[in-house]
């Protein structure tokens, strides 16, 4: 275990994340060396309600294009009313604002939206997106879990073998870790995760999953994509 624990030793100086109460620290995605950033944001109890009250209206959700000119009106068609109108439209408000700051980061006119009432984990192994760039936003529920690039070992990194991986859990991607490593974001904390596909970044796409859902329990998670 010697290995493992210069590894670790070697990279607690360094983080591949950033986290902050102040929204431009979505920006830090553009450093190199950065897989996700998250803008820790407090719960909108009024969204929060609304999304309680229409969960079952919301069937399989919402998926779609939309240009952020047309954003509010499309949405607004597609989201069911709930029992206050003014829970509705925060909950519009909230969507455009972070389509608004989306295309804002990333110069483009639209984006890809998907807005889904989750009774089960959607997606609960570890895993990387095929794509440059998600944002991430749970409504209900827990958030999204992901793994810092720094607390992950790979065998040709170190040399791992059955002996030394005492304690570590291995991923479908080949990689170990350990439970106390996983990260995790709260409701409403805005996350942007690197996929592969991110040019020049390939090595720092997010390694993340779906959190698990207690039964009884849901979960709305939102997530939108640059186009």
């Amino acid at each position: 275990m010697q290995a493992l624990q210069d590894y670790n030793t070697v990279f607690e100086r360094s983080s591949s994340w950033r986290s902050s109460a102040d929204a431009m620290v979505l920006g830090d995605i553009f450093d190199k060396g950065i897989s996700v950033a998250v803008w820790t944001r407090p719960e909108v109890p009024l969204v929060t309600q609304y999304y309680v009250d229409v969960f079952k209206s919301l069937g399989m959700g919402i998926r779609g294009v939309f240009s952020l000119t047309s954003l509010k009106e499309e949405i607004a068609k597609l989201l069911p009313d709930g029992r206050n109108s003014a829970g509705k439209q925060a909950a519009i408000d909230d969507i455009y604002l972070l389509s608004d700051m989306l295309t804002t980061l990333f110069d483009c006119d639209s984006v890809g939206v998907r807005l889904v009432p989750l009774s089960l984990a959607m997606c609960p192994s570890f895993h990387v997106d095929n794509i440059p760039v998600r944002l991430v936003n749970t409504y209900l529920g827990e958030g999204t879990e992901w793994l810092p690039k720094e607390s992950v070992v790979t065998r040709p990194m170190i040399g791992l073998n059955d002996a030394n991986t005492q304690g570590l859990t291995k991923n479908r991607l080949g990689q170990h870790y350990r439970e106390s490593s996983v990260r995790q974001m709260n409701a409403f904390d805005v996350g942007l995760l690197k996929g592969k596909s991110w040019q020049g970044h390939e090595e720092f796409a997010a390694v993340h999953r779906s959190c698990k859902v207690i039964p009884g329990t849901h979960r709305v998670l939102l997530t939108l994509d640059p186009m």
